[in-house]
């Protein structure tokens, strides 16, 4: 069987677009597929086309690429259509933060909760749902798989108003197997140089994680039946007094092994995307009388990650124009999440992912259709959670708070009903004042007139 159709929609994307191409290249499930690169930008589809054709004529795995501006020249008949999309990320995040900072609100990530995922979601959902409405007609047995976030409430989104497309949502976190083995090396079960798992040691394992997108939580982690939650809790407190010297000065990493500790120490369980979790809950705002510790979450630094934007993409323009050679990109350049599950899903290779789609009860005492992530069993049919049992009290409170608020911004960016947005707003855990939610709204809806619908800005 030759390989599947591919379209990317956002082939510039600052992390996705060379891991595609190589997984094309090099994965035999691939072989003789299709890769249709899509991009506004000309000058960033001509490269990413470039660097494509010279990788695929060098490894000789018979893949065609072809692209366009337009995506609906090069969508028809794909098998999957992966939305990697964004407009000036770095910049609108920035934006966002500093806007939501001036009303009391503070964000280290700014693009999945609090103002920044919210209006994220407000500009990105519409794009996501017309390019669903064009698959519809041309590529109507396509898998949709979302890879823009907030991806959570964007896969909400794709469950409410794009039904009767096959969708799914990724995160590049918690990508397997490399995440299982990682916490089998972490306590002593299998040596650092360890590739894989073996059966033998997956059979003795009861690993769960799961939750709302970047607020996962390891709730239980026993091997041969016991429980080794304490050494996990203990090898983090001596990386919390380590990180006292040096925590960094990028919002993302800094302190997260102490904001880490005092959550897990709070639910019994321990955050697993602690870079995004800690701005998931109040307690690290700067709320309050006494001061909060180690410091109150740092602001995004917008500059630092457009700095780093632009540094990758002189990279990959060095690949099309030659001063790279493709053998340093085949060997630099690896696979990632999303091109593993459309390899396991064409080739039938019965492996697991985490995923975010709807729960049907992978999660016990979560809605059936709250989109979360979870280990998950895929196949051409699409993902099946594996169980999970109950969410913890405590944890479940604030994850039923995050997918109401889901819910509500999901709908609010398909009506511009701007009542829903006040209520996701202040149903979002980071939002404590009325008055400041609707300043904070009415500012980012002033400052954000050039990219977010029409209809936000009707007569009333």
């Amino acid at each position: 069987m030759k390989g599947p159709k591919i379209t990317m929609i956002g082939a510039g994307s600052y992390f996705f677009g060379k891991c595609l191409i190589h997984k094309m290249a090099t994965s035999p499930v691939m072989a003789g597929g299709t890769l249709a690169l899509v991009d506004i930008e000309r000058r960033v589809l001509k490269t990413m086309m470039t660097i494509a054709q010279r990788v695929c004529r060098q490894t000789k795995c018979g893949v065609k690429v072809i692209g366009s501006t337009d995506r609906k020249k090069v969508m028809g008949d794909s098998d999957f259509i992966v939305l990697t999309f964004s407009r000036r990320n770095a910049y609108y995040r920035g934006l966002d933060t500093q806007i939501a900072a001036r009303h009391g609100i503070r964000m280290c990530s700014s693009d999945t909760i609090g103002p920044g995922g919210i209006f994220r979601a407000l500009r990105e959902i519409p794009v996501a749902l017309d390019i669903t409405r064009d698959a519809r007609k041309i590529a109507p047995q396509a898998w949709v798989i979302n890879y823009v976030n907030p991806t959570a409430t964007i896969g909400k989104a794709l469950q409410n108003f794009a039904p009767d497309m096959r969708s799914f949502a990724l995160c590049d976190g918690h990508h397997e197997p490399h995440n299982t083995l990682y916490w089998l090396q972490h306590v002593g079960i299998l040596p650092a140089t360890a590739t894989c798992v073996p059966p033998e040691i997956y059979n003795k394992l009861d690993l769960r994680i799961g939750g709302v997108n970047h607020c996962t939580w390891m709730v239980r982690f026993h091997y041969d039946g016991k429980d080794m939650l304490p050494i996990v809790r203990r090898k983090l407190a001596t990386e919390v007094q380590k990180e006292k010297a040096n925590p960094g000065n990028k919002s993302k990493p800094r302190f997260n092994h102490a904001f880490q500790l005092q959550l897990f120490d709070l639910y019994g369980a321990l955050p697993t995307a602690i870079s995004h979790t800690k701005e998931y809950v109040p307690f690290f705002q700067g709320y309050g009388i006494r001061p909060n510790q180690p410091e109150p979450i740092r602001l995004f630094d917008a500059d630092v990650r457009a700095k780093e934007m632009a540094a990758a993409w002189a990279t990959t323009e060095k690949y099309a124009t030659g001063a790279l050679s493709i053998g340093h990109l085949l060997k630099h350049v690896g696979n990632d999440h999303a091109t593993d599950i459309i390899e396991t899903m064409w080739g039938q290779l019965g492996k697991p992912f985490y995923i975010n789609s709807p729960n049907r009860g992978g999660v016990t005492n979560l809605p059936d259709d709250a989109v979360i992530e979870l280990r998950s069993d895929i196949d051409m049919h699409g993902p099946r959670h594996q169980p999970f049992g109950a969410m913890p009290r405590g944890i479940l409170g604030l994850q039923h708070q995050v997918l109401d608020a889901h819910e509500m911004t999901a709908t609010a960016a398909v009506t511009g009903d701007r009542a829903l947005l006040r209520r996701a707003m202040l149903t979002d855990p980071l939002c404590n004042n009325i008055a400041d939610a609707d300043a904070c709204i009415r500012e980012l809806l002033e400052a954000e007139r050039d990219v977010l619908p029409s209809y936000w800005y009707r007569k009333r």
